[in-house]
């Protein structure tokens, strides 16, 4: 039986769902939360200004500091979903993806996957949609 996880993601949050067919409604299994992500620009830069001196390693500017750690942070939940992505497919809960995030996100998220993930998604979409209804998802996907 074919079956069809689709994650709907952004930087700091994740929901999963399995798909047996286009004419059956989505099952949402899980979530991932990483609060991390949600830190405003401020906080990130309050919490990384002790440690400038020596926190940035060769070659760091005090000016990137600002868009470094929402970065990192994003890169750090992709490798989060990217692992759970990956016991999915070794446990071959999924053999079919779509992956459903806003651009940055999405763009964040494929690096992340390894070629043998990469070659389960079928179909993928650049939008934010992690808090929306799973018929809304559903909308924008079929």
């Amino acid at each position: 039986m074919s079956l069809t996880w689709v994650l709907v993601a952004d930087s700091s949050k994740a929901r999963f769902f399995s798909l047996a067919s286009r004419t059956e409604p989505m099952q949402e299994m899980e979530g991932m939360v990483h609060s991390e992500g949600r830190m405003r620009d401020q906080d990130e830069t309050s919490d990384r200004q002790g440690g400038l001196a020596g926190g940035h390693g060769e070659g760091g500017h005090a000016f990137e500091a600002p868009t470094e750690p929402k970065q990192h942070e994003a890169e750090v939940f992709a490798k989060q979903i990217a692992d759970k992505l990956e016991h999915g497919r070794v446990d071959h809960a999924y053999n079919k993806l779509v992956l459903v995030a806003p651009p940055a996100f999405l763009g964040t998220l494929r690096h992340t996957l390894n070629e043998h993930i990469q070659e389960l998604v079928s179909h993928s979409l650049d939008k934010n949609l992690v808090e929306e209804s799973e018929a809304e998802i559903r909308g924008h996907i079929f």
